[in-house]
């Protein structure tokens, strides 16, 4: 389950921003069904290799420029309670050195897991932007990433879930491994990300998926906002796919053995 965070507010919170009530409920509600916090690159190696991570995953992207108050406030004491990291979409632009300061300072610690949200990140791609804006903004949050943290980023959270087929591209070609939209179309398992090919009357701002051509770069993400009433969603697609896989284990495993063990070998 991917959620994107943006504003928890202590007061009253409207629109896409939630409540500190709110946003621990949701997080005692995650800890409850049995969710544990990953960090990006778990979520890489599972995606393209279908590497070992908790049954129940849950990856928590706040997205935007924050004071290290608000991780502290409302993230650290769930990795000290729990062992959650949190990943931080964090606007790559050269400015407030002071904000890079604290932030890096939380990204030595190594529980805020910071990843790409573009460069001056208030222009959302599409598909008229030209190859050298897309590079700026692409490229341009790599290279202060790892001028202030010593990181290269391998996530990219896509700024007002704006995206194209050359964006996708180029993403690609500088090194990011997966992309995250603001479309809300379930949870994903590996091999298995929900895209549509055309525009829905039922959620008309999604921006479809699949003329970008890369599911792993259009990943969908569940908003703060709309999270608790999924959970339970999740956890029964997620048991429904592990039936099915029981199901048809047997005869995977022996298709294994006669098509592709004389290549690969046993199964460890």
């Amino acid at each position: 389950m991917v959620i994107m965070h943006h504003g928890i507010n202590k007061g009253e919170a409207s629109g896409n921003d939630i409540t500190v009530e709110e946003h621990k409920k949701i997080m005692n509600d995650l800890h409850e069904f049995g969710f544990q916090s990953i960090t990006m690159q778990q979520m890489v190696d599972f995606m393209y290799d279908n590497a070992k991570i908790p049954e129940r995953s849950v990856l928590m992207i706040v997205d935007d420029r924050h004071f290290a108050e608000y991780f502290n406030d409302h993230f650290r004491g769930y990795y000290e309670d729990w062992g959650w990291p949190v990943i931080n979409a964090y606007i790559g632009i050269d400015e407030r050195t002071d904000l890079w300061a604290e932030n890096a300072a939380l990204s030595a610690e190594g529980w805020v897991d910071y990843q790409a949200h573009g460069y001056i990140h208030n222009i959302p791609i599409g598909d008229s932007s030209t190859d050298e804006f897309i590079t700026s903004e692409m490229q341009g949050v790599i290279t202060t990433l790892q001028k202030y943290m010593n990181k290269t980023p391998v996530g990219y959270i896509w700024p007002g879930g704006g995206f194209s087929k050359r964006a996708v591209e180029i993403g690609t070609q500088l090194g990011y491994k997966l992309g995250f939209t603001v479309n809300q179309r379930g949870p994903i398992m590996y091999n298995w990300i929900p895209q549509a090919e055309a525009v829905s009357q039922s959620n008309p701002l999604a921006i479809p998926e699949v003329p970008a051509g890369n599911p792993l770069m259009t990943i969908p993400r569940y908003w703060s906002t709309s999270a608790r009433e999924n959970i339970d969603s999740v956890r029964a697609i997620g048991e429904e796919a592990k039936a099915y896989a029981q199901q048809n284990k047997a005869i995977e495993l022996e298709y294994y053995d006669i098509v592709c063990a004389p290549t690969y070998g046993a199964i460890p």
